[in-house]
């Protein structure tokens, strides 16, 4: 019992994190602290999978969005000149009053849905589904022929882009 309590002040608390974290990455006006705090709610979701039981599903959501993704835009952020871009920030617009209306509407059929549809199912098997071991096995004996045919689609990928870059640098330097 004491468990499952401390589950659930787990699981409340982190879920304020996330919240807070989010409304703060959608308010904040430095955009290099909406991206920190963009982080923040990758992480606290990450720590909710964990709560699920889903092990794999929240590295995948460290590794990939906390870590690749974040990065990617921390460097494009850096790369870009926003000063420009402050200056020019528009008042409000039609556009920013569709996109609140359609969270509002798309918030209240979240709560329509959870209130009126109780979750079916048992947390064994949620848990089993996003199994680190059970993920792992299936890659590598039923899926192994897909997975093996994406690393070398990514690695052939990888390998175009370097060489696209290599060569824009060595015209570059001839030029």
């Amino acid at each position: 019992m004491a468990v499952l309590i401390a589950k659930w002040v787990v699981f409340v608390l982190v879920s304020l994190l996330a919240i807070i974290s989010s409304v703060l990455m959608i308010t904040c006006k430095n955009t290099m602290h909406s991206a920190l705090f963009m982080i923040l709610a990758f992480i606290a979701s990450a720590i909710l999978y964990l709560l699920l039981g889903c092990q794999f599903i929240a590295m995948l959501q460290v590794i990939v969005y906390a870590g690749a993704v974040m990065m990617l835009i921390i460097f494009v952020i850096m790369m870009l000149d926003l000063k420009k871009e402050e200056q020019l920030r528009m008042k409000v617009t039609k556009t920013k009053v569709a996109g609140v209306i359609i969270s509002l509407l798309f918030m209240l059929m979240l709560i329509f849905v959870m209130g009126f549809n109780s979750v079916k199912g048992k947390m064994g098997h949620l848990a089993s589904i996003g199994d680190a071991h059970t993920i792992g096995s299936l890659l590598f004996t039923r899926f192994l022929l897909p997975f093996e045919v994406t690393s070398i689609l990514l690695l052939a990928a990888m390998v175009g882009a370097v060489m696209l870059s290599k060569r824009k640098s060595f015209k570059g330097e001839n030029q």
